[in-house]
């Protein structure tokens, strides 16, 4: 089969191996509800020092708080990942299982949580607020680092969960993969990413149609409020199957590219078939 028929089978097994373990979604929630702790908290104080023009100290509050939200995303991605690993391998496991194995990794995913706020401070940096030519350059910048960052930091996770890695040396092993075997994860990403299109397209335009409404009076307005709510709670639901799904592909190729077994559904050559030949 060719790189687009093998992303299209590893998606569906993604897909079926999700199905089978439900449980599955409740690591990126509970990384959503984590994050909210960091988010109002300081986030509200980042925004009261500004209002009282301490800026220079509002600006420490809200990368603090950026750090810590980026914390609470990575301990759930990072529990999911020690969770499908052991589902792969044959064993059964849980939530409480994922987040003990977690826990264990705190110092590591708190630097790998202080890296993922710098560069995204960084990238935020990059994107224009206005007009003109300078700023459309900063966002076309601002989002072709993000696609490349988060291409390069595939497996920095795994190699943190399952290798015993520190931050730094598992975005080094993730990168130098990466380049080795250009392609993993990418023919794979896109497959889910279409089938995900089924409930983002229709979000996307309920949020358009939603905004359209607000600039009307009466019951467009309430409609137009209802339309939101429901165009964001589809965002949140595809974005919730997305990290599911991107982790149950990031520990399956991850194993295989590191030359061990626990493919789960998967096999050798399906794996194979979207690595780059080099």
């Amino acid at each position: 089969m060719g790189k687009w028929a093998d992303g299209k089978t590893l998606s569906n097994k993604s897909w079926g191996l999700l199905k089978e373990n439900k449980y599955f979604l409740w690591f990126p929630i509970m990384g959503l509800l984590l994050s909210m702790i960091p988010l109002v908290i300081l986030g509200s104080g980042a925004l009261a020092l500004a209002a009282l023009g301490m800026n220079v100290l509002a600006i420490v509050v809200g990368f603090i708080g950026l750090i810590l939200i980026n914390f609470a995303f990575t301990i759930s991605g990072a529990a999911m990942v020690a969770a499908v690993d052991e589902e792969l391998s044959g064993r059964d496991s849980t939530l409480g299982y994922g987040f003990g194995k977690a826990f264990r990794r705190l110092g590591p995913l708190l630097v790998w949580s202080v890296i993922r706020a710098v560069v995204s401070a960084l990238l935020g940096l990059l994107r224009g607020n206005g007009g003109g030519a300078a700023a459309v350059a900063g966002n076309v910048l601002a989002a072709i680092g993000a696609a490349a960052w988060s291409i390069v930091t595939f497996f920095v996770t795994p190699y943190i969960m399952l290798k015993g890695l520190s931050a730094v040396p598992a975005l080094k092993a993730s990168v130098h993969m990466v380049r080795e075997k250009w392609g993993t994860q990418v023919t794979g990403g896109v497959r889910i990413g279409l089938r995900l299109l089924v409930i983002t397209l229709p979000a996307i335009a309920l949020i358009v149609g939603g905004f359209y409404l607000l600039t009307g009076s009466g019951a467009s307005v309430s409609l137009g409020l209802v339309l939101l709510a429901v165009g964001f709670v589809l965002i949140m639901i595809s974005a919730l199957l997305s990290s599911a799904l991107q982790s149950i592909f990031s520990v399956a190729l991850f194993h295989f590219t590191t030359g061990e077994g626990g493919y789960g559904p998967f096999t050798p050559e399906e794996l194979n078939g979207v690595l780059t030949k080099k």
